[in-house]
């Protein structure tokens, strides 16, 4: 009698064994219950975060997967906004690596005639920084799993871990704020004032440039009105600009059968320009003048050595505002 309670009480024992075997959670660290995960704080949803999980060994390849979805499925539920490629341009990426250990067993399940094994799974997370990699956040949790299977408490440790640390909100409130700063500062040397009144014709660049930067940017509309309204002003200073180069009064007392060119020029670039009547008026005024001296520079140019030349063209025009254009048309047309 007592050899068959003995063998009765050692039956249990295994049983009780092998029941623990087959209902333990996985991790040494305890559930996640529902109550710890509807008071975690608000996830920074402004972040955008790339989830990527790798198998760091063979046998965590069939786990991988599960992972995947269940962590961006739960993060996701959890208010966490999540890019799906690096071309979504991620603030944060998380780098997920799955590691297995085939754990021991009393007795072997087969499954289609394979036997299936069970592994501990530890998940190591590492959160970065997606711009210089700095490491923002870690964690692991681990789990009991076959044939891929994955618990959905080992995924629910991640987020808690999140929520306590707020590392992510944390870093999430200091990138706001570099970023804020990066477009308040590009915003002030864009020069709005000088854009909506030029006075030169580059005047809006630094307008445009932050548009492109920030096209639904904080400033965006206020540039877009600045640009319109210094549009008018910049057409009217590139016509002034190009009408000062033209060198009217040389046109008008010429010295040489060339000195109309640059209002020549001028009017066929700006021919609803603000001085193109003047400019032709000019032209007609002269136009006797140059033709007398064109029949002199033809005479001229075969008596006089080209190191003369040059140099009596750059005199010519030393005091002049586009002297360089003057005396190089000067040298091409008499000197050479």
């Amino acid at each position: 009698m007592n050899g068959f309670v003995r063998a009765v009480a050692s039956t249990l024992v295994v049983s009780a064994m092998i029941g623990g075997t087959l209902n333990c959670g996985g991790s040494s660290s305890g559930n996640v219950s529902p109550a710890d995960l509807a008071s975690l704080p608000p996830a920074p949803s402004e972040l955008g975060i790339l989830v990527v999980v790798k198998a760091g060994s063979g046998e965590a390849e069939a786990f991988t997967a599960n992972v995947q979805s269940a962590l961006t499925t739960s993060m996701t539920n959890a208010g966490y906004k999540l890019v799906s490629s690096p071309e979504g341009n991620p603030d944060v990426i998380a780098n997920v690596t799955l590691n297995a250990t085939e754990e021991k067993s009393f007795f072997q399940v087969q499954v289609n005639g394979q036997v299936q094994k069970s592994y501990k799974v530890t998940i190591s997370a590492s959160f970065v920084a997606a711009g210089d990699a700095a490491v923002i956040d870690q964690t692991a949790s681990d789990f009991s799993g076959k044939g891929g299977e994955i618990e959905q408490n080992a995924i629910d440790k991640v987020l808690v871990h999140l929520g306590k640390t707020r590392k992510l909100s944390n870093y999430a409130t200091t990138a706001k704020a570099k970023a804020a700063k990066a477009e308040d500062d590009l915003w002030t040397a864009a020069n709005v004032e000088g854009c909506r009144k030029p006075t030169v014709e580059t005047a809006c660049e630094g307008v445009e440039k932050y548009i492109a930067a920030y096209p639904s940017g904080k400033y965006t509309a206020e540039g877009r009105k600045a640009l319109a309204e210094g549009e008018a002003a910049k057409v009217k200073l590139a016509d002034d600009n190009a009408w000062k180069a033209a060198a009217v009064d040389i046109c008008l007392k010429p010295t040489k059968s060339y000195d109309c060119k640059s209002v020549e020029e001028y009017i066929a670039k700006y021919p609803t320009g603000a001085y193109v009547a003047e400019g032709k008026s000019a032209m007609k005024k002269s136009e006797a003048a140059r033709e007398g001296l064109a029949k002199q520079e033809a005479l001229n140019k075969k008596k006089e050595s080209r190191d003369e030349c040059v140099k009596n063209c750059r005199r010519a025009y030393e005091q002049r505002y586009s002297f360089e254009v003057l005396s190089a048309r000067c040298i091409q047309t008499e000197c050479n």
